[in-house]
């Protein structure tokens, strides 16, 4: 859809044009495309097919008729009745062709973006009005690039370029490109068409209220949207004539006179009418001047402004004034030089000029200024209310209508356009009419002395016009340094000159005019010098008293502060009554409003000054003599107007900019004295206090600034740069107070907490009541901007790790930080009373309302507006308090109650413990701060974000609420606050989840990748902290939540498929995480996040079922898998290759980390869905999921993709990068670390806190110091580069193990996957086979590999090892080639585990698996085979006694090691591994070096009495691994019955002592019926086979030796006579008579066989008889 979509194909080519100017658009080819396609669109502009009754009769047939179709172009639709209508209204509405119109419908049906809740005429023409605002920005920014077309370097770019200008200049004759005013008149027609449109929008919105068809909210959504686009165009198309007008282009004189006529015939709104001022001045700049017109010319267009026939009759006074001023500016500059035109007496030429003249005066009259003035205030509104510069403004505006009220903000771009041209008015009118300027001043100044001079009834005449020019002036160059220096750079300039001259000797308003000029044009630090030392050229003045006239120098400004600070100090102090804390204020000292004025103004450019020039600050503090402060105090002590009391505490405010410790601590004294006595040093009387009164508090004395806003604003912005930490202590180390640390101890307890209680619990407490007391909005909203800040600056400030690292380490912090102990920190730091305010219930309350604005109010605010900055610092305040509160609550708080005696009033609700509980208690709040992660501000939408992480991460509000005993409990807090407003803010942020190629390319992350990516992280913290329970992350994600479990609602947004979490799932597998040759940091991070949530839902009970189809329906595996490249394909990680050693120390090593993270979650959510398949029998899903991991994608249509295979995917192992940096310290030789080490919640993996270590370090060279271990520079610069050092190589460290531990999990995951397709990929024997040698040829050189560097990973690799050396058995029947490629991966896995078992750091569970691989190996590989008509030892058996050998005596001993000494199941495993060897050397018949080799080790006495010798003991104790010890006595005799296959092997199993070993046992010595205590029959039976395994050892024994070893017999024999009553019994339980059918019967049988058999091969029945009785048996019974 967005492909023919025309508005999206606008505003993409708007975007990239905007790109290009900026020089920041990588992708010059796709601008080119797009100039290309929408060159028809430039080239019509506004133009358009009207309506006509041809396409009126296609679009509604006859009724007879009854077609329902509709062709538009070339595709055929069909369409209801209903629809035609609607296409005919917005025909009608927009005077469109009536198919254009259905085309217009029919494109905003298929958009689901265009305003759903619209009607669909509403949306159609939205939908025009937006194509027709974006096709007029793209001229106005294409036009912008002609100026500059010489410039742009591709060629392509520039061919295509110059291309669109010829066919959009193009007459509709040819194409052979003209003059613009073809262009120039389609521009003044659409100016003609959207005035139209506005003003028919405007009566239609009246006419629709009035008649109550529809109410004035249902209007807000299209009316309101409409008419801001139609301004936006008018704006564009004024736009676009200046940039004409200024161009290049060649343009006709009736162009201007055209515009002109139309201009004066136009009767518009304010908001609309300003759009015309840039407009008239350029037009008068281009026709007026003699560069462009022609004398004659120019002659005949002066005649529409002066009088007589041919001047225009204008409907607007003000647009009249405004272009006939600039006219004539313009138009003077002809008759400059007098000698131009000889012809032209000097009468005639002094008379013309007279008529110029007259005519710039007539205009001013007309309120010319005036009405640019206002303009100026409306396009630069002064946003963060400064009370100098507003009471300026509306003096000299006292007498203007009010303008603008309801008018929409001005767009940026229209804005600068403005404020260039009245750059250019103004530049023209002080250099081309200088006579008019004096005349002006001359007028001026008599009007004014006349003022003073007559009856104060009587009309002087007298408006200060000249000062309205100069703030117009001053608004032109504010913001603009590059061209504000032209007034003081070069003398010579006309812009110099009439600033030097305009500075002589001023009235009162022209003087504040010419301050607020200088501050406008300082408005950089090097604009600022200039003005500085603009102002040091004026010479001393003496003043006694408050002069008329001024000038405006240092000199002139310090003479009237000290002259008016003078008067008040002279001036008797009114007492304070009983029934008042504060004076009114009064005005008697004041000589006139003026005075105020010129005073604020004074104040404000000093302070101005001051703030941006280092200049002028250190010049103030340092090299004159006039005391600022005390004359500051001074004024701000009396009970002057508010306004110039709030101006001396800015201007005090600005002395602390870029401050040192001693600025900031005197400004401290100066400010405590003053406040605690009640007046600074000089001042006759102090504060009046009233009779039989006490002197009031400090606190009470701080009241009087609260009452009025501004200055309450001012004191708190003071002392919020009071309490920021000075320039020279730096951010990394703060263990500073702000303040003097005895500050107050003269006058009451130390400490600045009655300033905090003024800041917090005054100001900001009552910030509301200000409101309702009728102050205006935006001064409320500075005034909570002022507040929060300095709370902000204060919490931020505070550092925690001091205390942290005091009872960390062995450091001696008092000793070493600048306060004099860390208590004496804790208690004394605001931080505190701050937050122990934080806890009050009014100021939380006002938190909140600062908090709680309206979204839509907020994204159509700039940035940098009070009311955007005042919410953020609101919500910024909250994070700061969640994250401090423990450091609060556990420490400060406990240190601050050991003085509670010298501390202020409690001001806390002891009712709240934490933040948790605040937050808890305004619920609500959280819905209203969410819906700020959508806003347009990214700062305030990342602040947002943040918080709701913390919500959702804390159990005291997401946990589950209490509705009451009737309601019992209810479900998430949280869940429950949002209700439906979750759905509505998920469909809020569900485009920010659109990442297209523009958001990539840039190679940088833009700020919607930013946005993603912490809102990923708020999902993933809400879905970690829900442990199986409904969260706030689900809801947002689209599930229905109840208390304990999840649905999806029918018709919800997930069940169609638009939810959060399907945009999630369709960003995990598509969006890229290259911009080749590199992988991109934060493009992997953003697909981590994804993944992590999809893993999440799908691994967790609540939500797998639910979850699970949708995947499996998106396809969600093959997606990933097609989108995973191979690892060297590319290389580079951030631009660098992962060996390099800086890797560590960038960005890099975070691509690193997580392009493993990515991998190991896929294989994650890969077995996941492979289990799930073969646990639900879903054959199908099993069969695609491991023909995608084989690196087969089976499309639906049939065909295939080939992918990379899981084995291909091992890739990742092959990522080596390098060591963490490791620092030879010498200074800091045995400095401990490891305070600073923090568990990473993400990563999970412990890391150094860089910056509690930075502390530490730094509290480390404060320790050599002053110990006087560090003398010299040369030993200082030294250690600051070992302290860098350090901090670099904890960072590489860190970066190392989180890269280690994601290879690891990687890895864990993979043999994880690898391991469950051998078990559930459904796959058959020839197929398991060829995977599992496969697997093991990717694996074992890795394996190998990690044996010297990798435990962890050496573990896993050899743990798939075991489980891949199964299948292969299989293997081994099949083709020759086959069985040799399986033969030779056994034998390498042999060797490998033998490398492993051999070396001495290995994990006792490692070598657990590799004797198990051996012990595989060796079981399915033959032993022996036919060689020459012989059965001999095979190939292999061979082969593996060479690995054996090879590996040296190491492996048999550690064998034997963990045979006796392993734990579990190692012991049984390493005897099991012997047993194999034992069984190999037999069958190559080198059984007696085995055997020498294990005598060696004694190992045979000790098997036997680990394993015969303790069996009494292992049953009789308390034995938790009882299965394994059975295990292992079984393993054990199953050896020694191997070792006694051969003689030499039965000798060395007698002369180990085995029959006594049976005998200490005492095995046989008890009678089971009657003398064993079991009543367990499983150990009854486990009993038995004991005895059984026993007893074919010592069968074995007997038939080795032979019938001719007596010995060996004899011992048999007195075995079995010594153990006879055992025998019987068990002949007895297993005798006919006897036969039960108990449990024990097999396992007794079995003992009985045993026996049985040992009785045959000793004789032992033969020789329990005689030969007489052998007899006489003959004849009868025994």
């Amino acid at each position: 859809m967005k492909g023919d979509n025309p508005l999206f194909r606008l505003q993409s080519l708007q975007r990239d044009l905007v790109a290009f100017s900026e020089a920041r658009l990588p992708n010059v080819e796709r601008l080119s495309n797009e100039l290309e396609s929408s060159a028809e669109d430039l080239r019509r502009l506004l133009g358009k097919n009207k309506k006509n009754e041809s396409s009126r009769r296609v679009l509604a047939p006859n009724a007879s008729a009854g077609s329902e179709a509709l062709k538009i172009g070339d595709v055929e639709y069909e369409v209801n009745e209903e629809f035609r209508q609607y296409a005919i209204k917005v025909a009608d509405e927009l005077d469109l062709d009536e198919l254009e119109a259905a085309k217009l419908c029919l494109d905003v049906t298929l958009d689901v973006t265009a305003g759903v809740d619209l009607t669909l005429p509403d949306r159609a023409v939205l939908r025009f009005t937006q194509q027709r605002c974006a096709v007029l920005e793209c001229m106005r920014l294409v036009l912008q690039l002609h100026e500059d077309v010489d410039e742009i370097d591709d060629p392509h770019f520039k061919e295509v370029y110059e291309r669109l200008m010829s066919q959009v200049l193009a007459t509709s004759q040819s194409n052979v490109p003209e003059t613009a005013s073809k262009l120039f008149k389609a521009c003044k027609d659409g100016l003609v068409e959207v005035e139209t449109f506005i003003r028919r929008c405007a009566e239609a919105k009246q006419t629709r209220i009035m008649t109550g068809s529809i109410s004035a909210s249902d209007l807000a959504g299209s009316t309101v949207a409409q008419q801001l686009l139609l301004v936006r165009q008018h704006e564009s198309l004024a736009g676009i004539l200046a940039l004409l007008l200024n161009g290049r282009l060649d343009l006709e004189p009736p162009d201007y006179r055209e515009l002109i006529s139309h201009a004066a015939s136009v009767e518009l709104t304010s908001d609309i009418a300003v759009h015309y001022i840039p407009i008239l001045i350029a037009s008068a700049a281009r026709f007026g001047s003699s560069e462009q017109t022609s004398r004659d010319t120019a002659v005949q267009l002066h005649k529409l402004f002066e009088a007589g026939p041919a001047q225009l009759h204008w409907k607007m006074s003000d647009l009249k004034a405004v272009a006939t001023a600039a006219w004539v500016a313009e138009y003077s500059h002809r008759f400059q030089d007098p000698t131009s035109d000889t012809t032209l007496r000097v009468a005639d030429r002094q008379k013309a000029e007279g008529d110029r003249s007259e005519l710039f005066i007539q205009a001013v009259d007309n309120r010319v200024f005036h009405f640019m003035l206002a303009a100026c205030k409306w396009l630069k509104p002064e946003l963060w209310h400064d009370p100098a510069k507003v009471g300026l403004v509306e003096f000299l505006l006292a007498d203007e209508r009010s303008i603008f009220r309801e008018a929409s903000a001005p767009s940026a771009e229209f804005v600068a356009l403005a404020m260039r041209e009245l750059q250019a008015f103004t530049d023209a009118f002080v250099s081309n009419m200088p006579d008019v300027v004096r005349r002006l001043k001359v007028e001026e100044d008599d009007k004014r002395r006349m003022k003073f001079s007559i009856a104060s009834s009587e009309p002087s005449g007298y408006q200060p016009d000249l000062e309205r020019f100069m703030l117009v002036m001053a608004y032109a160059y504010q913001d603009s340094p590059e061209t504000a220096q032209e007034f003081l750079r070069d003398r010579e300039t006309n812009l110099s000159g009439f600033l030097r001259w305009v500075s002589q000797r001023l009235p009162t308003p022209r003087v504040a005019a010419l301050c607020e000029l200088l501050t406008s044009i300082s408005s950089d630090e090097g604009s600022s010098n200039m003005v500085h030392r603009f102002l040091l050229e004026g010479t001393t003045m003496v003043s006694g008293k408050l002069r008329k006239t001024y000038g405006v120098s240092w000199s002139q400004i310090f003479a009237e502060l000290e002259t008016y600070a003078a008067s008040l100090r002279n001036r008797p102090a009114l007492p304070q009554l009983a029934s008042q804390e504060g004076a009114v204020a009064s005005r008697d000292h004041i000589e006139g409003v003026e005075t105020g004025i010129m005073l604020e103004a004074y104040l404000r450019l000093a302070a101005h000054v001051c703030r941006r020039s280092p200049e002028a600050r250190n010049w103030l503090l340092r090299e004159q003599s006039f005391h600022i402060g005390e004359v500051m105090f001074q004024m701000a002590s009396s009970s002057i107007e508010g306004r110039l009391q709030a101006s001396c505490f800015n201007m005090l405010a600005a002395m602390l900019e870029s401050k040192v410790t001693e600025v900031n601590d005197g400004m401290w004294v100066m400010l405590d004295e003053w406040i605690s006595t009640g007046g600074p040093a000089g001042v006759n009387a102090a504060r009046p206090v009233a009779p039989g009164k006490a002197l009031p508090s400090e606190r009470h004395y701080l009241q009087r600034f609260g009452e009025r806003p501004e200055t309450a604003t001012a004191l708190v912005s003071l002392l919020k740069g009071l309490v920021m930490p000075p320039a020279s202590q730096g951010v990394p180390f703060l263990d500073m107070l702000p303040f003097p640390e005895n500050l107050g101890a003269a006058h009451r307890h130390t400490g600045i907490d009655a300033y905090v209680d003024f800041a917090i619990g005054t100001v900001f407490r009552q910030s509301n009541d200000y409101l309702r007391g009728g102050a205006e909005i935006d001064e409320i909203n500075v005034l909570r901007y002022t507040c929060l800040d300095f709370v902000f600056q204060v919490l931020s400030t505070f550092n925690e790790d001091l205390l942290v690292l005091a009872n960390a380490t062995n450091i001696e912090v008092d000793a070493t930080m600048r306060t004099s102990s860390l208590s004496t920190y804790a208690r004394l730091h605001p931080f505190a009373r701050v937050m122990e305010w934080l806890f009050n219930n009014n100021v939380i309350s006002a938190l909140f309302i600062a908090a709680r604005q309206d979204v839509v109010q907020i994204d159509s605010c700039g940035f940098g507006t009070p009311l955007v900055q005042s919410t953020l610092r609101s919500i910024q305040v909250m994070n700061l308090a969640f994250e401090l509160q423990a450091t609060y609550f556990n420490i400060v708080r406990l240190i601050v109650k050991t003085q509670s005696g010298s501390r202020g009033a409690q001001v806390a609700n002891p009712a709240f413990a934490s933040f948790d509980d605040v937050m808890q208690s305004h619920i609500s709040a959280a819905v209203d701060i969410a819906g700020y992660t959508t806003s347009v501000h990214a700062a305030l939408s990342l602040e947002s974000i943040r918080l709701l992480q913390k919500l959702v991460s804390s159990r005291k509000i997401s946990g589950v609420s209490d509705l009451g005993p009737l309601r019992a409990r209810a479900g998430n807090r949280l869940i429950s606050a949002f209700g439906d407003e979750s759905d509505i803010l998920a469909s809020d942020l569900l485009p920010t989840f659109v990442i297209s190629a523009r958001d990539v390319e840039e190679g940088e992350p833009n700020l919607k990748i930013i946005k993603v990516k912490a809102i990923l992280d708020m999902l993933n913290a809400s879905l970690d902290a829900s442990c199986g329970r409904p969260s706030l992350g689900h809801s947002l994600l689209g599930f229905s939540c109840g208390e304990r479990t999840v649905h999806i609602a029918p018709d919800s947004i997930f069940a169609r498929g638009d939810s959060l979490f399907h945009a999630v799932t369709y960003l995990s597998a598509f969006i890229p995480t290259v911009i080749p040759p590199s992988n991109i940091s934060w493009l992997l991070a953003v697909k981590r996040g994804c993944l992590d949530v999809v893993n999440k839902l799908a691994l967790t009970p609540l939500t797998t079922g639910l979850v699970r189809p949708e995947l499996l329906h998106s396809e969600l595996l093959d997606a990933l898998s097609a989108g995973l490249a191979p690892a060297d394909a590319y290389p580079l990680f951030d631009d660098r290759q992962c060996f390099e050693t800086d890797v560590l120390l960038e960005t890099s090593a975070d691509a690193v980390r997580d392009f493993l993270k990515v991998r190991e979650l896929f294989f994650r959510y890969a077995a996941h869905q492979l289990r799930s398949a073969e646990e639900q029998d879903a054959f199908s899903v099993q069969e695609s999921t491991t023909s995608t991991l084989r690196g087969i994608i089976r499309l639906q249509t049939g065909d295939i993709q080939k992918t990379m295979s899981v084995f291909d995917l091992s890739d990742f192992m092959d990522i080596d990068t390098a060591s963490g940096l490791e620092v030879d310290h010498r200074m800091l030789a045995g400095i401990d670390l490891s305070a600073c080490i923090k568990t990473d919640a993400t990563e999970r993996v412990a890391s150094y806190d860089l910056k509690m270590a930075e502390q530490l370090l730094t509290l480390r060279k404060r320790e050599l110091v002053n110990n006087g271990s560090i003398k010299e520079p040369q030993e200082e610069q030294q250690l600051d580069d070992e302290i860098v050092a350090t901090l670099a190589s904890l960072l590489s460290q860190n970066n190392f193990r989180a890269i280690e531990q994601a290879r690891v999990s990687a890895l864990e995951a993979w043999t994880e996957l690898v391991s469950l397709m051998m078990t559930a990929g459904g796959l058959q024997d020839v197929q398991l086979s060829a995977l599992a040698l496969q697997g093991l040829h990717t694996i074992l050189p890795r394996y190998e590999r990690s044996v010297a560097t990798n435990y962890d990973s050496t573990a896993l690799l050899a743990r798939l090892t075991l489980a891949l050396v199964h299948p292969i058995t299989t293997a081994i029947s099949c083709t020759p080639e086959q069985s040799s490629t399986a033969h030779e991966r056994l034998l390498a896995a042999v060797r490998i585990s033998l490398k492993c078992i051999a070396d001495s750091d290995t994990w006792l569970t490692l070598r657990d698996i590799c004797y198990r691989t051996c012990i595989a190996v060796v079981g399915c590989l033959p032993l022996k085979g036919p060689e020459n008509g012989k059965t001999v030892a095979s190939s292999h058996a061979r082969q593996l006694l060479v690995l054996v050998q090879n590996a040296g005596d190491r492996v048999l001993s550690v064998l034997a090691e963990d045979a006796f000494s392993g734990r579990g199941s190692t012991r049984v495993s390493a005897v099991l591994f012997l047993d194999a060897l034992v069984a190999l050397s037999q069958a190559a018949n080198l059984s007696s070096g085995m055997l020498r080799a294990l005598s060696k080790l004694n190992f045979v006495p000790v098997l036997i009495d680990t394993s015969i010798g303790s069996v009494a003991s292992s049953f009789q104790a308390q034995n938790e691994e009882l299965t394994t010890t059975l295990a292992y006595f079984h393993t054990a005799l199953a050896l020694l019955l191997r070792i006694c296959s051969t003689a030499d092997g039965t000798q060395l199993v007698l002369n180990s002592g085995f029959f006594s070993a049976i005998s200490d046992s005492r095995l046989f010595s008890t009678d089971p019926d009657i003398g064993l205590d079991i009543d367990n029959p499983v150990a009854l039976r486990q009993f038995y086979r004991l005895l059984s395994a026993v007893l074919r050892v010592v069968t074995a024994v007997a038939i080795a030796r032979g019938p001719g070893n007596a010995a060996t017999l004899q011992l048999c024999k007195s075995f079995l006579l010594q153990n006879r009553f055992s025998i019987q019994a068990v002949f007895k339980r297993t005798s006919s008579v006897q036969r039960t059918a108990g449990p024990a019967e097999n396992e007794a049988q079995e003992v009985a066989e045993q026996f049985g058999k040992l009785m045959l091969v000793t004789g032992f029945l033969d020789d329990d008889e005689s030969t007489q009785q052998k007899t006489l048996r003959l004849g009868g019974f025994t």
